[in-house]
């Protein structure tokens, strides 16, 4: 029962302050792996949401394999959730490696990452129409990344 409760606990604290189907696209800054400070722009078509390792690994090399003006040319925004991650981990190894990287990799703190859903081992993917999400939906691998960008 005890299992249950904590269950139904985590999925409304997951969900209670996520981004969903008609809210307006965050207006708060985040910032990239360079400190930069970027505001998803009101004329965005997807943000796209790593909240592991695995998924931060496939989209690193999705965008990697693309053009280095990829996502700006598509509109879209690489989100990672390090806010789990140790900070020393995250300031000498993970910040080090994501700088070699030529695209921005936006980079949410505890509070922030409480906006976007999250499912284990699947990178979220918002559709965005005139500044609001008109899709919500997920994807495992490269093959799933391809389909968003047609």
């Amino acid at each position: 029962m005890k299992r249950i409760l904590f269950s139904v606990l985590l999925f409304v604290a997951t969900f209670a302050n996520a981004l969903n189907i008609g809210d307006a696209t965050p207006a708060f800054e985040i910032k990239d792996q360079f400190e930069k400070k970027h505001k998803i722009a009101s004329d965005a078509k997807t943000i796209l949401v790593a909240a592991d390792k695995g998924t931060s690994e496939i989209l690193r090399d999705y965008f990697l394999a693309k053009d280095a003006k990829f996502l700006t040319s598509n509109k879209a925004y690489y989100v990672a959730d390090i806010s789990g991650m140790p900070s020393l981990i995250a300031k000498f190894f993970a910040l080090p490696k994501m700088k070699k990287y030529p695209f921005s990799v936006l980079l949410v703190d505890e509070e922030q990452t409480k906006s976007f859903t999250k499912k284990e081992e699947n990178i979220t993917i918002y559709t965005v129409k005139n500044g609001k999400i008109s899709d919500i939906r997920y994807v495992k691998d490269a093959a799933g990344l391809d389909s968003v960008f047609k």
